[in-house]
């Protein structure tokens, strides 16, 4: 675990705290480890409550300085608790083929998290841990699989068995009342899980969820954007609906704009008339993602509504042309486009 400053001392101000581990490693049976790839730095070495050299309090162990192409051998200690017993079991079914997923242990006994792959048959096992309680849960997690609790004593505890709840497709789009759909973040979430469902450029989404009850999330967007309404044919579920046991397809969420956005007109000057109607104008930023608009044969463009923000225009087909970059107010813009010789 990477630390700086004195035992005690992170940054020569604040107490030391706990931070996440740079490299996590199992030993063998004879309890043989390699920790590779450290980056160069000043690290705690720890097993389970145990610190290098052999003491369980953080202010009496030794930094170990790793320096850039350097080999550290033989740092080897005694653990100063009793041995726990090792945590195995199995997901079930396994993942499909290709999907790589992580088991992730927690609890009071350990610093951080241990995390371990999972195998193509579904197992995983986190060797020995300190006695006492302990989290599992997946990562990614998958739907409706909530977090599960077990408790370690002096034996192993193996043959644990984490079943993934079936799910269902959940298909439809995002339709905004007026102007352009701004970046946003998806989620449908229940009593036991959050699910963050990615949104298309074209406003389109899909997902798979497990039988529940579901709530709408939708958030991140600028001000004066807002969740209308969300329907499934002439059904409102605004409030949440029930996801049974077949595939849900043609939601619509509805999302309030601003009434009044700006619109952007401009007019294109040093481009031969025959590209002119090939020709495109972009606008992208981190607002929107991208805005598109013909040219016309005078070479004059229009964007109808645009969302207050930054963005880079630039000319589709004229490459000769650099991207500039935009600010749009909540007046309308007017933009001069000179393409040069």
């Amino acid at each position: 675990m990477p630390t700086t400053g004195p035992i005690g001392i992170a940054d020569g101000q604040e107490p030391y705290r706990a931070r996440p581990p740079v490299s996590t490693v199992l030993t063998d049976n004879q309890g043989r480890y390699r920790l590779i790839n450290i980056p160069p730095g000043r690290y705690f070495i720890v097993a389970g409550p145990t610190y290098f050299p052999s003491t369980i309090d953080p202010e009496a162990a030794t930094i170990v300085t790793v320096a850039p192409d350097s080999t550290t051998q033989n740092l080897n200690f005694q653990l100063m608790t009793a041995f726990g017993g090792k945590i195995s079991g199995r997901v079930s079914p396994a993942a499909a083929a290709g999907n790589q997923e992580k088991a992730v242990l927690s609890g009071l006994n350990l610093d951080g998290v241990l995390e371990v792959a999972i195998g193509g048959d579904g197992s995983f096992d986190f060797g020995h841990v300190a006695k006492g309680p302990y989290w599992i849960d997946l990562y990614p997690k998958p739907p409706g699989l909530g977090t599960f609790r077990v408790e370690v004593g002096d034996g192993d505890v193996r043959g644990l068995e984490l079943v993934r709840p079936p799910t269902h497709a959940v298909t439809g789009r995002i339709a905004v009342q007026n102007g352009p759909l701004p970046h946003a973040i998806l989620a449908f979430n229940s009593t036991t899980s959050y699910v963050g469902v990615p949104i298309n450029p074209d406003g389109t989404f899909s997902s798979r969820l497990h039988s529940a009850r579901h709530r709408i999330d939708l958030a991140g967007m600028p001000s004066g954007y807002s969740l209308s309404s969300v329907r499934i044919g002439s059904q409102d579920v605004s409030e949440g609906f029930v996801m049974g046991n077949a595939d849900v397809s043609g939601m619509v969420i509805t999302v309030a704009a601003p009434r009044n956005l700006p619109h952007v007109h401009g007019r294109i000057t040093g481009l031969a008339n025959a590209r002119l109607s090939s020709t495109k104008v972009q606008m992208t930023g981190p607002i929107i993602g991208s805005l598109e608009t013909p040219v016309r044969q005078d070479g004059s463009f229009e964007f109808a509504a645009a969302t207050p923000g930054m963005y880079s225009l630039r000319l589709a087909q004229v490459p000769e042309l650099a991207p500039f970059p935009v600010v749009v107010t909540w007046s309308d813009a007017e933009v001069h486009v000179v393409v040069p010789r």
